[in-house]
């Protein structure tokens, strides 16, 4: 028989680079371990009796109840709003945010990347600066003015999101920059308007990478709680009301920690599953467009 060759690389290495590359692999595993232990201890913690959980908080469930998920239900609330209500809250703060930045940054990374006119290059600056530069001490000023349009504890507080810059406006401007314009002079031979082009033969185009930039897009807001508890107080999201709730239970001595662990559980197990469905769509397509600018 014939002697079966390695071809794996590894197996090519001298010894000293076979021991770099197990540190540097065991080093990895060891930081991959500390992000993932706190998630199973939480999902653990849930499981638990509160009384097994104040005795022995880093040990195996001797008891599996899954009861506290439906506990969950009942007994987490904020501001007089219920489990249901925060899921409800999340959902059209979420999907409403999400649906009108995604919509503005599209226009306006279209316009920017597509035509000329002056000051389009200060645009382009500008949202690069918006995005690096940190803005402080404008919060009381901000709520001051949201305050005074009445659209705290509003769904009217998403037309705040209509800015159409920020990192998704640099992917974007990206994307519509590597598209050729020989489909919008075609189109405009036949009669099509701007935004017919626009609607019709650019947007489309670019559905993947507006699905990726929508998914991390909606991802951050679903698990935002600054904004919604600065400016929608009355209308808690998950995030927002779990994150009020800790604030409670560090003041009551008598608290149910595994319910608490449940429901932030539910609360991240939709982005958890939506990542991880399209985690290749996302770096696929940002990548794409940001590198095509």
């Amino acid at each position: 028989m014939k002697k079966i060759k390695e071809n794996s690389s590894f197996t090519k290495k001298s010894i000293p680079e076979r021991i770099v590359y197990a540190i540097v692999f065991l080093l990895f595993f060891l930081y991959a371990a500390s992000l993932l232990y706190p998630f199973f201890w939480g999902v653990l913690s849930s499981l638990k009796e509160v009384d097994e959980y104040l005795d022995s908080p880093f040990s195996f469930p001797s008891k599996w109840l899954f009861s506290n998920y439906a506990s969950a239900f009942e007994m987490l609330q904020y501001n007089d709003a219920n489990f249901i209500q925060m899921i409800f809250n999340s959902v059209w703060f979420t999907v409403g945010g999400t649906l009108i930045a995604g919509f503005v940054v599209c226009m306006t990374a279209y316009v920017v990347a597509k035509y000329d006119f002056k000051g389009k290059g200060f645009v382009y600056a500008l949202s690069l600066v918006i995005m690096v530069v940190p803005v402080v001490g404008t919060l009381p000023a901000q709520y001051r003015l949201y305050n005074q349009l009445h659209i705290t504890d509003s769904p009217l507080l998403l037309i705040t999101y209509a800015s159409g810059f920020g990192f998704n406006f640099i992917v974007m401007y990206g994307f519509f920059k590597s598209l050729p314009w020989g489909y919008a002079e075609a189109a405009f031979i036949d009669g099509a308007t701007h935004f017919q082009v626009f609607w019709k033969i650019m947007l489309p185009q670019a559905s993947a990478c507006i699905f990726a930039i929508s998914i991390v897009h909606a991802i951050g807001m679903w698990n935002d709680y600054m904004i919604p508890m600065l400016y929608l107080d009355h209308m808690p999201t998950l995030a927002s009301g779990l994150y009020s709730y800790q604030t409670i239970m560090e003041m009551d001595t008598d608290c149910n920690y595994p319910v608490y662990f449940a429901g932030i559980f539910m609360s991240m197990l939709p982005m958890v599953v939506i990542y991880g469905a399209f985690h290749n769509v996302i770096m696929d397509n940002t990548a794409t467009g940001g590198l095509k600018g």
